[in-house]
């Protein structure tokens, strides 16, 4: 029957009764299609042929897969990129393969800079994968790789609501990759264990979420910028490309999980020369340390970490700041272990306000405290993230030895957007003292872009007599926000912090407050013509009172523009004002400079420019704020330029100065911070890092240097040497005050995988 004469017996030759069955019958057949297409996803098949692991995707088992079309995302979202890229997927019964080749139409817009693990860094070409193991819609695993077989792995949480901070790049596992180039054509094998993608696999087939990007960092290259499988739009959010809403359902059918064990000994010697202040003397310790980490997947979902001796000699030492707030300052995490899961046991409030700041465990006043051994816990267990953590120290001068507990969980609620979760931390020391804290938290997408987030956390320490009915020792936060890339933004912030609030394992940045804030944004993606990518206006607006009795403490508003453009420059430049009410003298650096008890207001303004070169070889990155300081004035620079040689030479400077004046005191003081890193890599696997900086308010001089040979996954052998000298002290070479500490060692660690 033709379409003309079916229209013809609906309208004319069928009853009310037949036509709504018709109807009916219509909207079944469309619905349940709609669902057929819907369950309609990409096969990664199954294969058990083996394949040389060799770079080079060519045997025929490659031929025989289906290819993933890419698109630009980025400048120019949706256009169909100029040069190919032909990536492909298969599992066998231990690893998940993926072939990848990328063409160019000129081998000279390779970019191939960095050869250190973790090289993470748009100024190289990456290829690579990010996979929701759990088809949760929040995690993501990333897996990239660059022109010289670098891999980057990270993971992701919060579906990157909270942009950078949601991306843990700390995170390692074991897997591998090799890269090959010949002339325009770049190849990339990649093979990841079955036992590093922890997954639901207790049916016929698992599905996840997965999302190929392929990246091009020459700003000359006709497909500059990133592409992506499946299209992943700009207005989704900052590096929609790594949310774990944005990846394409694709099913593994018959894929087993398999339970990760590895081994890791070490071994370590080395020599400490140190000015004993006690003695007025230089002193020598030697070190020789063993100790080992043992890793073990329980089930499919849960994954122990075992730790006994634990050493980060190999560490990178702290860099100086210079402090010209009224808070402390805030250091990274530096040490892997902690860093590695750190996702699993976040609840902050705020970037410097945490109920977990895992950088007290194993540190006091700045040195290292012997950390005896611990385990973790990892992992999902039924519909609940879960993360433990137990960690024991030893004594350390007035400190006695400390038990560090943690328990963090949470789960899915509402939709894939929403969560419910807690936390449950714990320090106990051996002289009978204690500190007890709990947390609940909460995340709602309510509708659209809008999220409503909620916070409760409470502590209890001996002789506080904290009561749970009392908000002195709580902390209790809320925000309303609407959060995209274009269009209107808001952000409604509650944030309240009690007098007891005394979080034993966390960090605090501010004490006794009761905080308001709103902050308001618009932004524009001005589409394929515009030189702009992206731009926004935004003002910020908060009032802190005091939480103790009420009265004003500070006052902070801003009001700006901030771009990107489609090649290489972004900037930033806002007008910020300030009222502070200083209770009692506010000493800034040293007695002679203060601020007197007063209110205050005062003016900046802050401009901020980053710019690299279409080839990436060399970057700047420059930031300015000038205006009145109290009842003075200020003045701060900051300057970092960036020379990348070749693919195996990395040159990173700092310098940042700050001036304070105060005329009508007649006081006033200059700071100067000078900083230069240089990264060696004669291979991917011999890496040679420098570091030296010099603070003028100090007078520190601290030098870091490591030697690195990765001999393979997991088995490293290091040399380090660490310095701090004192240049304000004239003295003897390593015999007084001057050398404040000079450390050398030597590391091997080895890991056995069973």
């Amino acid at each position: 029957m033709k379409r003309e004469e079916l229209n013809s017996w609906f309208i004319q030759g069928t009853s009310a009764g037949e036509k709504i069955i018709v109807v009916l019958f219509c909207i079944v057949f469309l619905v349940s299609n709609q669902h057929a297409f819907s369950q309609d996803r990409r096969i990664i098949p199954f294969r058990s042929r083996d394949i040389n692991f060799d770079g080079i995707p060519d045997e025929d088992i490659w031929s025989s897969l289906e290819s993933f079309p890419l698109v630009m995302h980025y400048p120019n979202n949706g256009r169909i990129p100029e040069q190919k890229t032909d990536v492909r997927l298969f599992f066998d019964n231990t690893y998940l393969y993926i072939g990848a080749s990328m063409y160019y139409n000129d081998p000279e817009m390779i970019t191939r800079i960095g050869k250190t693990r973790d090289y993470a860094s748009w100024d190289s070409d990456w290829i690579g994968i990010s996979i929701d193991t759990y088809n949760d819609k929040q995690n993501m695993l990333l897996f990239f790789v660059n022109t010289n077989g670098i891999r980057t792995d990270a993971t992701t949480q919060n579906d990157l609501l909270n942009g950078m901070n949601d991306i843990n790049f700390n995170y390692n596992t074991f897997w591998d990759a090799i890269s090959k180039i010949d002339d325009s054509l770049w190849q990339v094998e990649i093979r990841i264990p079955l036992s590093s993608l922890r997954f639901q696999g207790n049916t016929d087939k698992v599905t996840m979420g997965i999302i190929i990007l392929r990246g091009i960092a020459n700003s000359d290259n006709p497909d500059y910028g990133q592409a992506t499988w499946p299209l992943v739009p700009q207005s989704k959010g900052t590096y929609p490309y790594w949310k774990a809403s944005m990846g394409e359902e694709v099913d593994f059918p018959g894929l087993k999980s398999k339970k990760p064990a590895y081994l890791t000994p070490y071994l370590l010697g080395g020599i400490n020369r140190f000015y004993d202040t006690d003695i007025l003397e230089a002193k020598t310790d030697y070190k020789y340390e063993a100790g080992t980490d043992f890793k073990y997947g329980l089930t499919n979902n849960l994954t122990l970490d075992l730790t006994a001796n634990t050493d980060f000699a190999q560490v990178e030492a702290d860099r100086e700041q210079f402090n010209l707030t009224r808070f402390s300052l805030f250091f990274p995490e530096k040490r892997l272990f902690f860093q590695e899961k750190s996702d699993v046991f976040d609840f902050s409030f705020t970037q410097y306000d945490n109920l977990f700041y895992s950088r007290n465990i194993g540190l006091y006043k700045g040195n290292p405290v012997r950390i005896y051994g611990g385990l973790r816990l990892t992992g999902r267990a039924g519909e609940w993230d879960l993360g433990f953590l137990d960690m024991q120290t030893a004594k350390f001068e007035d400190l006695s030895g400390q038990n560090f507990g943690i328990l963090r969980t949470k789960r899915k609620i509402l939709n894939q957007k929403s969560y419910l979760g807690g936390i449950i931390t714990s320090r106990i020391g051996n002289g009978r003292t204690y500190n007890i804290a709990y947390g609940i938290d909460s995340r709602l997408n309510l509708f659209g872009d809008d999220y409503l987030t909620l916070k409760w956390a409470q502590t209890f320490k001996n002789n506080s007599g904290n009561s749970l009915f009392s908000l002195q020792p709580t902390h209790a936060y809320a925000k309303w926000e609407k959060k995209r890339t274009e269009g209107f933004n808001y952000e409604f912030l509650l944030d309240w912090s009690g007098e007891n609030y005394i979080p034993g394992i966390g960090l605090k940045a501010r004490d006794n407050f009761f905080l308001k804030g709103a902050t308001f944004r618009y932004a524009w993606l001005p589409g394929k013509e515009s030189l702009l990518n992206s731009h926004y206006i935004f003002t910020k607006n908060y009032i802190y009172n005091s939480s103790v009795d009420g009265s004003l403490e500070s006052v902070m508003s801003s009001a700006g523009w901030s771009f990107v453009t489609k090649k290489t420059l972004e900037g930033q430049l806002y007008l910020n004002w300030e009222l502070e009410d200083i209770k009692e003298t506010y000493y800034i650096v040293s007695p002679d400079i203060f601020v007197p008890q007063g209110r205050y207001n005062f003016f900046s303004l802050y401009g901020y420019l980053y710019a690299t070169s279409p080839d990436r070889s060399l970057g700047i990155s420059l930031s300015s704020e000038a205006g009145s300081y109290y009842d003075g004035n200020k003045f701060s620079v900051s300057l970092q330029p960036g020379l990348n040689i070749g693919s195996g030479i990395m040159i990173d400077g700092n310098y940042r100065i700050d001036r304070v004046t105060f005329n009508d005191r007649s006081q006033k003081y200059t700071n100067s911070i000078f900083g230069l890193k240089g990264t060696f890599m004669y291979t991917t696997k011999l890496t040679l890092t420098t570091y030296v900086q010099y603070n003028t308010f100090s007078h520190r001089i601290i030098t870091n240097v490591r030697f690195r040979y990765n001999i393979r996954e997991g088995s490293d052998f290091y040399i380090v040497y660490n310095e701090g000298i004192d240049s304000s002290v004239k003295a003897n070479f390593l015999t007084d005050q001057e050398n404040e500490n000079r450390t050398f060692l030597i590391k091997y660690t080895y890991t056995f995988a069973f």
